[in-house]
């Protein structure tokens, strides 16, 4: 599966908050574990796409814990 498709899904699932961030901070380890070793291959389009996701699942977590604030 795409990451970004995987990131929005989670985003848009019908679970409480607070699981939300937590798989959200699961796939932003992922996806950093997967870049570096993208960065170690030398493949930067790789990079690029798992960095979108990772800016995607970032995001998110922001907005979801910055709602729990509220």
């Amino acid at each position: 599966m795409n990451r970004d498709a995987e990131v929005l899904e989670i985003y848009h699932r019908n679970i409480s908050k607070e699981e939300k961030i937590r798989l959200l901070e699961d796939i932003a380890l992922d996806l950093r574990n997967e870049m570096e070793a993208q960065d170690q291959n030398m493949h930067p389009e790789i990079h690029n796409k798992l960095a979108e996701g990772l800016r995607l699942a970032t995001n998110f977590i922001r907005e979801l814990q910055s709602l729990n604030k509220s």
